[in-house]
């Protein structure tokens, strides 16, 4: 039940609050109305066991006819002359009360919703009909339902424009988490918790905007102030004579300049202002341009010899198979990447230990394993995310001492 009531909105929840409060409104009304129904016909027998009793004690002195008249206005009764609607009242109707006693005998029906007295006494047959208007409160009763139900109807509108703000708010958070950094608060808030909690998120969306604008600027100055001093670098490290510091220094830089190109990546996905652009492309395009990316030996890479077209953004699945390829050297024994590549499914593996952690441990941001302390772990968490917005999945399988990163693309 708990967890129920935690998954339900409050629209929903209130409906189902207000529509509880009608079925029981409508329910004690009901009963109310049967029980004062009840109540009524007991009372209206009493009445006529009352009348039935005082026309027997009157037939005991031989009334004569203005005596009867002054007792049918007393009382609120008319006689039924016509012998047929006497005997359909006898044979047809609901007896409610029979009553012999020294006096004589009466007997009370319903017939059609309305009652007769039928006072019977030696020299007397005498069949009366109630004309006094119900004295029950069905009127009374119907005007309380009625009340209620326009009560019950004018809180719950009420409620519903209360909401209609939250709506609002929760449509432009909502905008917000899909990177909509153009948010005005609109001025429909009061000074109520909703009221509140929308000046708060206005100001916390200032707050954020002014620090992605801060972050936005010092990556950019970072990655430009880095670019030319490793460039330079890279060239003075090739007059020098020493081959294997040559290289020592080259691979270095070449280092440095990979994580800047990292970072510009990882900005570009995280300010969620990148546009992704897709084109067709043939897989062995795509394979060619990456392996031209990776710089590495043709020889380290080995692929199926198989061509499709894909729709994906070319810069963007580039480095994403580039670093699924650079993964797998860098950390396989033989430095070697196998790829298996089909119109559902590419599959990058290579030969090592198992991932001691799942998939998602690596594909956050800045994660890597203990023992790989040449790089920041950048690698995985723009794979997973370029995949993520191309909707494709990516996945992990280790099977025959391989690791298989897999990305379905059906």
């Amino acid at each position: 039940m708990t967890n129920i009531l935690k998954n339900i909105s409050i629209s929903t929840f209130i409906n189902v609050i207000f529509a509880l409060g009608f079925i029981s409104i409508l329910i004690t009304f009901t009963l109310f109305v049967n029980y004062d129904k009840q109540k009524h016909e007991l009372n209206m027998q009493d009445k006529y066991e009352l009348i039935a009793e005082n026309f027997l004690s009157t037939f005991q002195n031989l009334p004569d006819t203005d005596v009867l008249i002054k007792l049918f206005r007393k009382y609120q009764v008319q006689p039924v002359i016509e012998r047929d609607m006497k005997l359909n009242i006898i044979n047809n109707a609901q007896e409610l009360i029979i009553t012999r006693n020294s006096q004589g005998m009466y007997r009370v029906y319903k017939f059609n919703e309305e009652f007769y007295i039928y006072v019977q006494q030696f020299g007397y047959n005498l069949m009366l009909k109630d004309i006094a208007k119900p004295d029950h409160n069905v009127t009374y009763i119907i005007f309380g339902f009625s009340l209620s139900f326009f009560v019950l109807v004018f809180l719950f509108i009420t409620v519903k424009k209360k909401l209609i703000p939250l709506k609002s708010l929760n449509n432009q958070i909502i905008e917000f988490s899909k990177g909509n950094r153009n948010i005005k608060i609109e001025q429909i808030y009061g000074d109520d918790e909703i009221g509140t909690i929308a000046k708060s998120f206005q100001v916390a969306l200032n707050i954020i905007e002014n620090q992605a604008k801060s972050k936005d600027l010092f990556m950019r100055n970072m990655m430009h102030e880095l670019k030319t001093p490793i460039t330079k670098a890279m060239f003075i490290a090739e007059t020098i004579n020493d081959d294997k510091k040559r290289d020592t220094l080259q691979k270095s830089f070449r280092r440095m300049d990979d994580i800047i190109k990292e970072l510009s990546t990882v900005e570009k996905l995280t300010s969620k202002n990148y546009n992704m652009l897709k084109e067709n492309i043939t897989y062995m395009d795509l394979y060619n341009k990456t392996v031209d990316l990776t710089m590495l030996d043709v020889n380290s890479i080995e692929t199926n010899n198989v061509n499709f077209n894909l729709n994906v953004d070319i810069s963007m699945f580039t480095i994403v198979i580039k670093n699924l390829i650079d993964n797998a050297v860098k950390f396989s024994p033989d430095k070697k990447a196998y790829i298996k590549a089909s119109r559902k499914q590419i599959v990058v593996s290579s030969y090592g230990e198992k991932l001691s952690q799942d998939l998602d441990y690596y594909t956050d941001a800045f994660t890597q394993e203990e023992k790989r302390k040449d790089g920041f772990g950048l690698g995985l968490y723009i794979v997973k995310t370029v995949v993520d917005i191309h909707g494709f999945v990516f996945r992990y399988e280790y099977k025959d001492g391989m690791n298989s990163f897999i990305i379905d693309m059906d």
